[in-house]
């Protein structure tokens, strides 16, 4: 169980890194005139996959109703997030929200990488 929880706080900080790469990744395709396809693939890949094995972490380590539920959110902002940057979505100002969303998911990502490392912690 505490291997699972150390797995979790792991993984929960390399999220919000991940994420930090997301936004350096943005920035390079809309203002440093780069392709936007490695913000695509890195958000496809690797934001979609570390939630995932966040839930399997704490399913594992018994971190309680609250964390899962949080990890679950987490996971379905990151699910919705590529559909606020559908340039068929409508109305356009829509697409906005792609960018308060993902302080959203930064955030979260924040209080559950503070929250694993406080359970492994005594």
């Amino acid at each position: 169980m505490d291997v699972a929880r150390k797995f979790f706080a792991r993984l929960a900080w390399l999220f919000v890194l991940a994420v930090a790469i997301q936004f350096l990744l943005a920035g390079l395709g809309v203002l440093g005139g780069e392709s936007m396809e490695p913000h695509r693939l890195w958000g496809f890949f690797v934001l979609h996959l570390i939630p995932i094995l966040m839930l399997i972490a704490a399913m594992v380590g018994r971190m309680g109703r609250t964390v899962l539920a949080l990890t679950v959110l987490l996971f379905l902002l990151v699910f919705v997030q590529p559909l606020f940057a559908d340039p068929q979505l409508d109305p356009r100002w829509l697409r906005s929200l792609h960018v308060l969303n993902a302080l959203f998911i930064f955030a979260l990502g924040h209080h559950l990488a503070r929250r694993g490392t406080r359970t492994v912690r005594p």
